[in-house]
């Protein structure tokens, strides 16, 4: 009988489990199709946030990364989020997440799984949670792809 409260207690913690990520994963992403000009102007404003900001990552023509040097030391702010905005042009899907970072630095590997949709690709970059936080609020990617795709990944 104790065997089965255990196990019932932990069948219902790992409910519990999956229906938080759930929960996040389904706040956290909102995708709608958009026609390529509405869609770039709304990737310009967001980018406009950042001015000429230099990303912390580029990606050049062969798929390397290009990591750039941490922006001098100062006053660092925590990180409150995540954000990504990619859009897909051929499939004309504007995509946009906003994690919160504590999710991103427990769980990178759910977050792998959440923001499978949006081109980005973590594990790829080796881009960790300690790396972001050594960078501060910020742009992180601004990519735009050959095909019209784009891609731009910031924290605040």
């Amino acid at each position: 009988m104790r065997t089965s409260r255990i196990l019932l207690l932990i069948a219902a913690g790992a409910v519990v489990g999956f229906s938080i990520f759930g929960a996040l994963v389904y706040r956290a992403i909102d995708v709608e199709e958009v026609a390529t000009p509405e869609a770039l102007r709304r990737v310009a404003a967001v980018r406009a946030a950042f001015d000429d900001a230099t990303p912390m990552l580029e990606l050049d023509g062969s798929g390397a990364v290009i990591r750039r040097a941490d922006p001098p030391l100062g006053e660092r702010r925590p990180l409150e989020r995540l954000g990504v905005l990619t859009y897909r042009a051929r499939e004309q899907q504007l995509i946009r997440a906003n994690v919160p970072f504590w999710f991103f630095a427990l769980k990178g590997p759910a977050l792998q799984f959440a923001l499978r949709g949006t081109g980005l690709d973590l594990a790829r970059l080796q881009l960790t949670a300690a790396d972001l936080e050594r960078h501060g609020p910020g742009l992180i990617i601004d990519q735009t792809g050959a095909n019209g795709d784009r891609l731009l990944v910031w924290t605040e």
